[in-house]
């Protein structure tokens, strides 16, 4: 199976970079297999933002980590590519027409033209004026109007073109192409483009006879964070303003209720309690914390992929026990997503806090044997090698993200409550508080926290664990020695433990 997923705005850029650490866990394993391959393309006017930053950070860490311990099929982790589709983005921008006034000529009619006129009813002097080139600041009317130009100018249509004959192409090879969309409902680039864009993929794919064999879905994120931009910081240009994000979702939600999409499936999310994020007209200031409402979008993705109802039109709706909590109760398929997420953090967590300082000991005190287990893997020369030494830095990298991402998740409004983060962060950032997550340094107390990386739970512990890497190094697919046979390895034992 091939995957799409087209990530629209800012929210659909930090949907991905969820779904990228869901499938690092292997999350989107199907009853057929693995899914083959996720192909991302992103559209938003912003190029330089910093949510689609962040999201492309996480691709590239996951994608080096996966070329080193994503070959063994017998085991879930790193098992999906993923790769960004015609280079990553999409603007839908034509040339350097960024004013929606020089988008449609407005100054080539005459002043008192039909054209003019009802172009002066749609859209006031600010809107026609404003410079999008970090996004429509909220204006979905702006950036629909923009999007309609996608498939008029040369280069995006054929980077378009290249995309639906590609899903057709995957059809026709019996890859079982899924299409997938994600944006906001209450912003500019998002509400604008999910309609617009799913409108055109479907027609195109009816024109290509092959709309009956593809399904399409998506997610729309409802308002589920919030900004104060002070009195110094509050620009002099037309902006987002998070007080009309409830009064722009319901005009959409009506506007979804009377227009037919034809979607297979479509996931409605959001969250009474609005988390409180930076104030930011776009650009890279604009990088929001990963929340946990994303973690619920890559989790409809899952439910899309696993979902084979022959109906269309459908629109699930979840809900969670409290408004206070998020608790693994509130989780869909909690049993199998909850052991695949804790399988990966301890994972992360091992090779963070035992596998990496145990070999720089081995290195550093000239001792090999010092270091028992990893005899196994390593002889003396191996173990300095910088290849290997390399090859244990980006797994290390991808540990580090991740454990990074499921904190995060946890420091937002509503309590989360799925994994003991305390055990790797330092100081923790509460709900209100801001800053970024610092992952603790090692120590022997840090380690001895592996026990308690679950809520409410308690397991074994991590040199349980490491005694039996050696023995495991038998039971893998080679190659079984480096770093790449002692991360398979360590994830196999994980994996049988659990």
């Amino acid at each position: 199976m091939t995957l799409y997923i087209i990530a629209i705005g800012g929210t659909g850029a930090k949907i991905v970079e969820a779904v990228a650490h869901l499938a690092a866990a292997g999350i989107y394993s199907t009853p057929d297999g693995k899914l083959e391959k996720i192909k991302v393309l992103s559209l938003d006017p912003d190029k330089g933002n910093g949510n689609i930053a962040a999201a492309d950070k996480t691709l590239k860490v996951y994608q080096k980590c996966s070329e080193i311990i994503g070959q063994d099929n017998t085991l879930a982790l790193m098992q999906s590519e993923i790769e960004q589709f015609q280079g990553g983005l999409l603007s839908p921008f034509t040339q350097a027409r960024v004013k929606l006034g020089d988008a449609f000529q407005y100054d080539r009619y005459a002043a008192d033209s039909p054209v003019r006129n009802l172009f002066d009813v749609l859209y006031p002097l600010e809107e026609r004026n404003d410079d999008l080139r970090e996004g429509f600041h909220g204006r979905p009317a702006v950036g629909a109007a923009f999007m309609t130009q996608l498939s008029r100018d040369s280069q995006n249509l054929q980077n378009w073109q290249n995309l639906i004959d590609q899903i057709v192409e995957d059809e026709r090879g019996a890859k079982a192409p899924r299409v997938f969309l994600c944006g906001s409902i209450f912003g500019g680039t998002g509400a604008a483009g999910f309609p617009t864009l799913g409108r055109l993929l479907l027609n195109d794919l009816t024109a290509k006879n092959v709309r009956d064999r593809v399904k399409v879905g998506g997610v729309l994120m409802l308002p589920y964070f919030q900004f104060r931009p002070s009195g110094q910081s509050q620009p002099d240009k037309i902006y987002a303003k998070s007080e009309e994000f409830v009064l722009s979702s319901e005009a959409a939600l009506g506007y979804y209720a009377t227009k037919n999409l034809d979607f297979d499936r479509v996931y409605l999310l959001g969250t009474p309690q609005l988390t409180e994020v930076s104030f930011s007209t776009g650009g890279r200031e604009q990088r929001n914390k990963p929340h946990f409402l994303e973690l619920y979008a890559a989790l409809a993705l899952r439910d899309f992929l696993l979902n084979n109802d022959a109906g269309r039109n459908q629109v699930v709706l979840t809900s969670r026990e409290t408004a206070s909590a998020v608790t693994w109760s509130d989780i869909p398929d909690r049993d199998r997503v909850r052991q695949k997420l804790l399988n990966a953090a301890q994972f992360a967590f091992v090779w963070k806090y035992a596998i990496v300082p145990d070999l720089e000991y081995a290195i550093e005190s000239k001792r090999p044997n010092a270091v028992p287990w990893s005899l196994k893997f390593f002889n003396s020369a191996e173990l300095k090698s910088e290849p290997e030494q390399d090859r244990r830095r980006e797994v290390e990298a991808w540990c580090e993200d991740y454990l990074r991402w499921l904190a995060t998740i946890h420091c937002s409004e509503t309590g989360v409550e799925l994994f003991n983060v305390h055990s790797f962060v330092e100081n923790p950032p509460g709900r209100h508080q801001a800053g970024d997550v610092n992952l603790k340094t090692y120590s022997k107390e840090v380690r001895d926290e592996f026990s308690n990386l679950l809520k409410n739970s308690s397991g074994k512990s991590m040199n349980d664990v490491l005694r039996k890497l050696p023995q495991m190094a038998t039971k893998i697919q080679p190659p079984n020695r480096g770093v790449v046979g002692l991360a398979k390895a360590l994830y196999r034992t994980i994996q049988e433990n659990s």
